[in-house]
């Protein structure tokens, strides 16, 4: 059974605990997770639009390419003593990436999928499913990347997460640095986002240049990623009634399933959440469709219907996109006005996407060295990180929210 994105984009619904904070926005954690329910493999495709109603968030695929000035030179990666250690034909350079950075980072140009981070269904509802690329789940860089999904949220993106003694979460190469939420660069951002009108939106690396030479002080990049925006038309009516079909499919499979499986039947089987292993179940039970022809007819109807749904374009499910080209370009420029208002996060973001690039072309243009380089990362190194758990979904406290609004803290 392929993952139904559709169906996870209109009906949602998780077991949850608080677990952390940023500032109003609560993180949670499923009780009993499912790791594939937790990842996303798969690869960015912007252009045909079906990236933003069904993954969206963050996806990075670009291959850097060396300066004009450096483009004879051989380029060759080690590790060693915990670092990483850079070689421009007979000059060396050890990078100032830390290893809480440069593992994932490795992990996922290791990796043929150019999905950073989605978040599946509707935010700030506790109904949407926060999925990362394998490389970057439970991981202090995976919840530093899952903060540029929260761009319009701007009373959000200055501030960092904290833990349950209310302290921030902090790697040791970021101590030192408390959040300061900067009005005159939160006022610039904001009136910019407020003028969009878009409805949708996606940090991406597509056809950006990144280039990197080599000085005195080490290897410098240019090339930046960018937010791609969207403006959607949604028919909500025809939602509606495709969250109504979804939902009574799922009532015909539990309701028969029962039938089928009578004490054998738990909550963890619910077709909502574990319709695979529900399926799996009834497979196992075969004796029960002799005695219950019925039941299996109506179940195997329903999860047809399901998969159906799954096919419909999205015209036919009530979606219009139009590329905001212009408001995309334009917002480029305040990339550096993001870097200020959270440095911590948007350097982070700026480090994935450059060093993933730049490891992309050494993967492709020295497949024998990035073997060896990348073996040696993800067995030997070590972290001295935090450690952290990516959330599984998200939600805005609003009781922490109205009163530091009555602090005049907003």
């Amino acid at each position: 059974m392929k993952t139904i994105y559709l169906i996870t984009f209109i009906f949602c619904s998780s077991f949850i605990y608080s677990q952390s904070a940023l500032n109003i926005l609560d993180f949670y954690h499923e009780t009993f997770p499912d790791a594939n329910a937790r990842i996303i493999t798969s690869n960015a495709t912007l252009g045909d639009y079906k990236y933003h109603s069904n993954i969206g968030g963050i996806a990075f695929q670009a291959v850097a390419s060396p300066a004009e000035n450096i483009s004879n030179e051989n380029i060759s990666l080690d590790f060693e003593n915990n670092r990483m250690v850079v070689k421009f034909g007979n000059k060396t350079f050890y990078p100032n990436l830390p290893f809480w950075q440069l593992y994932p980072i490795v992990n996922f140009s290791n990796s043929s999928f150019s999905v950073v981070f989605s978040q599946l269904g509707s935010s700030f509802d506790n109904g949407a499913e926060c999925r990362f690329h394998p490389a970057f789940l439970d991981n202090l860089l995976g919840v530093r990347l899952l903060q540029a999904d929260f761009l319009n949220y701007t009373d959000i993106l200055w501030d960092l997460p904290i833990d349950a003694q209310r302290e921030y979460i902090l790697a040791p190469s970021e101590q030192g640095f408390k959040p300061q939420r900067d009005s005159v660069l939160h006022r610039k951002i904001y009136e910019k986002l407020v003028s969009g009108g878009f409805s949708s939106f996606v940090l991406t690396d597509k056809d950006v240049d990144f280039t990197f030479n080599t000085d005195e002080y080490g290897i410098k990049f240019s090339g930046r990623p960018y937010y791609y925006f969207i403006k959607s038309n949604i028919d909500t009516a025809n939602i509606r009634q495709l969250r109504e079909k979804i939902d009574n499919y799922y009532k015909d499979i539990e309701s028969n399933a029962k039938i089928l499986l009578k004490e054998k039947y738990t909550s963890k089987l619910d077709p909502r959440t574990n319709l695979t292993e529900l399926l799996e179940a009834l497979e196992s039970n075969k004796n029960e469709r002799i005695f219950n022809p019925y039941a299996i007819h109506y179940i195997e109807s329903a999860v047809k219907n399901l998969d159906s749904l799954n096919k419909l374009t999205d015209e036919e499910i009530g979606i219009d996109f139009k590329v905001l080209d212009n408001y995309s370009e334009s917002f480029k420029t305040y990339w550096d006005a993001l870097k200020g208002f959270n440095p911590i996060v948007y350097s982070a973001i700026e480090n994935t996407a450059q060093w993933s690039a730049f490891f992309r072309y050494i993967r492709k243009e020295n497949p024998p060295n990035w073997t060896i380089f990348a073996e040696k990362v993800l067995n030997e190194g070590r972290s001295n990180a935090p450690e952290v758990k990516t959330p599984t979904s998200t939600d805005i406290n609003y009781f922490r929210y109205f009163d530091e609004r009555e602090k005049g803290l907003r």
